[in-house]
């Protein structure tokens, strides 16, 4: 029981980090906290107890067929198989059947908040709950057959060193359901599949090396060089598609300056500096009308960016105009009325009072 407390108490808040690292990227259409929490609980129990029960059932199949029990070889076999293939097969399709019901059942009047970007920050939130009972287990396994030497050499190698590996797999898939959700060709039922593939394939090549190609301790660098590398993609897939985020919303507001926001507002919703964790909070603390209210209108101004620009490009039919959603409405409303409120966004007041001391409102 000791082993187990002390392991929760080791892991948790690192997992949370990352779980924090990574949700800090998506600044426009950020996945509300009960929907990650949801997210992390099905990583952690939802995806691990159909996992295992298949995993103890294809190890039985794998030991029946390489005679585990007779052979020592076969019993090599078998388990090395069990990591490379096995594991990949069952527990990640296990972690995408969350992101299969989210993708499901969610609204979609705002696409973007289940798009790309989106759903690879939900798809690395399942992933660090599976990461969170498996390195709980396994660290708990090694304490009780080496003590503290085992449990702290497990801890280092899974949740330090490896900690956002099931992150960066499960990520693929959510990025193949966010193509899902605002692709409009054929090819988004295809999106899914791919994007699972590639999870499997990542999650496979790293268990490759610390199973059949361990090489005398050569196999656990090949291991962290891969994770490296997969780790330098999935980074670079964040900050590449918050960028494309970001182009969106300056698309999508250039026609409402001066109408429902000022200049120096849009300036400052449109700053690449939005990327950087911390700076937005702390542009909207101290603002009149306090953090909440500010960021509440933010959302609204990325609601209605997106809106608009997803607008320009969908049409009912042939060169009918296009349909507007009545997100449209409802964020222009909610962006007016915090206007009336005194509500801004940027601290470059000169041009807030420039206008009498009121911010441009419409209706």
């Amino acid at each position: 029981m000791l082993w187990v407390l002390l392991a929760i108490l080791f892991v948790v808040p690192l997992v949370l980090f990352y779980l924090l690292a990574i949700r800090s990227v998506d600044r426009f259409a950020p996945a509300p906290w009960w929907l990650l929490f949801l997210c992390l609980m099905w990583g952690a129990v939802g995806a691990v107890v159909p996992s295992v029960a298949a995993s103890m059932f294809g190890q039985e199949a794998l030991d029946w067929a390489f005679d585990a029990d007779l052979s020592e070889r076969g019993a090599e076999l078998s388990e090395n198989i069990g990591a490379t293939v096995m594991a990949p097969l069952v527990e990640e399709p296990a972690k995408a059947l969350g992101l299969l019901v989210i993708y499901a059942f969610a609204r979609r009047r705002v696409h973007e908040t289940h798009g790309p970007l989106s759903g690879v920050v939900l798809g690395g939130t399942i992933g660090l709950g599976f990461t969170l009972t498996e390195d709980i287990l396994y660290i708990v396994g090694a304490a009780e057959e080496a003590g503290g030497a085992g449990f702290l050499g497990v801890f280092f190698i899974r949740t330090i060193m490896l900690g956002m590996g099931h992150a960066t797999f499960t990520a693929f898939t959510g990025l193949g359901f966010g193509l899902f959700a605002t692709m409009t060709s054929g090819w988004r039922w295809v999106m899914p599949w791919l994007g699972l593939g590639a999870a499997m394939m990542a999650h496979a090549g790293r268990n490759l090396f610390s199973s059949f190609l361990t090489m005398d301790g050569f196999g656990v660098v090949m291991v962290l060089l891969l994770h490296a590398l997969v780790m330098l993609m999935f980074f670079g897939l964040l900050i590449g598609m918050a960028y494309r985020d970001r182009n969106r919303v300056r698309a999508g507001l250039r026609g409402v300056v001066g109408v429902l926001i000022t200049k120096a507002e849009y300036e400052c919703i449109i700053s690449s500096w939005m990327l950087l964790p911390g700076w937005n909070f702390i542009q909207l603390m101290g603002l009149p009308g306090g953090y909440r209210e500010a960021r509440e209108k933010q959302l609204n101004c990325f609601r209605l960016a997106f809106i608009r620009n997803r607008a320009r490009n969908e049409h009912a039919e042939g060169h009918a105009p296009p349909v507007l959603d009545p997100v449209e409405n409802e964020a222009i409303t909610a962006i007016q009325s915090a206007n009336a409120r005194g509500v801004i966004l940027a601290r470059n007041i000169e041009s807030f009072r420039a206008g009498g001391g009121r911010v441009p409102r419409t209706g």
